[in-house]
């Protein structure tokens, strides 16, 4: 049998990691209550971007449904465009139908997720914060197909949502969630 002090037979140790600071009186009493939430009052930055991305989500329904009326108008240039042998006049408008309805669901899909994940960054979700930063980029990209004025007033909105998440009172608001647990 062995005993304690026989170094031959103990286990393995592991590396000796501090526990992280215990949060402070403040902290504990705060906006959170260590509850998940986070322990700084949301800062206007956030509440701002909260209110930008909402404006965008908005504003990008009305740009898809609006997408629906130039479906004439997307017709024409369709048609004067060179022609496709096999492709019928009924053919191309279907094509260009199908095309416009798309472009609608793309648009209301990123218009949901952004005010779901908007909700989510005004409790403090650090990894909505990221997602949304994506979407902007995504809500870009879907604006580079056709230029409208509608459309730059939207990449405008949602790059100022995203500016306003990144600001320092706003680092400081996900850094407390975090912190919060």
């Amino acid at each position: 049998m062995t005993t304690p002090q026989d170094p031959d037979h103990l286990p393995p140790q592991q590396p000796y990691t501090p526990a992280p600071p215990p949060l402070s009186e403040s902290e504990l009493a705060g906006y959170g209550g260590g509850q998940g939430r986070p322990v700084v009052p949301e800062p206007k930055e956030v509440r701002l971007s909260f209110f930008l991305w909402l404006a965008g989500a908005v504003l990008l329904v009305v740009s898809s449904v609006l997408v629906l009326t130039q479906r004439d108008l997307a017709i024409e240039e369709a048609r004067k465009a060179p022609p496709t042998p096999g492709v019928t006049a009924e053919q191309l408008e279907s094509a260009v139908t199908a095309v416009l309805v798309f472009l609608v669901i793309i648009g209301l899909v990123l218009a949901a997720l952004m005010a779901f994940f908007a909700f989510k960054v005004r409790a403090g979700r650090n990894w909505a914060r990221i997602t949304l930063t994506v979407i902007g980029a995504a809500v870009f990209l879907y604006h580079l197909f056709g230029f409208s004025l509608v459309g730059l007033i939207i990449v405008l909105v949602v790059a100022a949502a995203v500016v306003t998440m990144y600001l320092p009172a706003s680092k400081a608001y996900f850094d407390s969630a975090k912190r919060a647990g």
